[in-house]
């Protein structure tokens, strides 16, 4: 067991751990070749232990194993994004229609404190901690596993995407970011008139306009690999 390891996590589990922060922060990049015999001295792990916590990657997306070839960083491709988001405003809308009606005050005034945190805060925060507890007021799933399972999966490679987009377009990102507060109020307030089609349609404007914004970037990529590769 690593010395740093905490211990309630087994070995392969805080192996695992580590690597997908570093993924989602993108210190690990697409397509980066992740070595058992580099990972297993860099912890002073066992290979088991290795194998198990590439495993663990692969169940959640963020890491692809080619036969004869070895365990790499999953690169995501337009189609797989745009399916993401796809799953995504469904389960939202769905979950938002479920619970709607069970939204109370405090929670509604806990979703707008939420919302003037992040307007103070001079960082770009639409990936924050504020950001993900204000969406879990509308679409709280805490108690379907499987639901939970599913969006923790689409959450973590959408992020590792919007690292790179943040790094790569600070400018767009900024701008991004006063449009999502936008949306976000706009949401709020549907909610606080008990306009469940308001509020679907200001959830739906924001999560297609996040997969048009992000499948742009992807484009963008592409064709600057593509230029490189020609």
């Amino acid at each position: 067991m690593p010395q740093n390891a905490p211990s309630r996590m087994t070995t392969s589990e805080f192996v695992a751990d580590t690597l997908r922060r570093e993924i989602l922060r993108g210190d690990l990049s697409p397509g980066q070749a992740l070595l058992q015999d580099h990972i297993a001295a860099r912890f002073d792990v066992s290979q088991s232990s290795v194998r198990e916590a590439l495993r663990r990657l692969e169940a959640l997306g963020l890491a692809t194993s080619i036969r004869n070839r070895g365990t790499f960083v999953s690169k995501l491709t337009i189609a797989q994004v745009e399916e993401m988001y796809d799953v995504r405003l469904a389960i939202e809308c769905l979950a938002l229609h479920k619970n709607f009606n069970d939204i109370s005050t405090d929670a509604l005034k806990e979703a707008e404190r939420l919302l003037n945190e992040v307007d103070k805060d001079t960082e770009i925060s639409f990936l924050g901690e504020a950001n993900k507890k204000f969406h879990a007021v509308f679409f709280d799933v805490s108690g379907e596993t499987l639901i939970c399972d599913i969006l923790q999966n689409i959450y973590g490679n959408l992020t590792r995407l919007w690292v790179d987009f943040i790094k790569h377009k600070p400018s767009l990102a900024r701008s991004y970011e006063d449009r999502s507060r936008s949306e976000h109020r706009e949401l709020l307030q549907a909610a606080k008139n008990g306009d469940v089609k308001k509020a679907e349609e200001a959830l739906t404007k924001h999560i297609i306009g996040a997969r048009e914004l992000l499948t742009a970037h992807l484009r963008d990529h592409e064709k600057s690999e593509d230029s490189l590769a020609s």
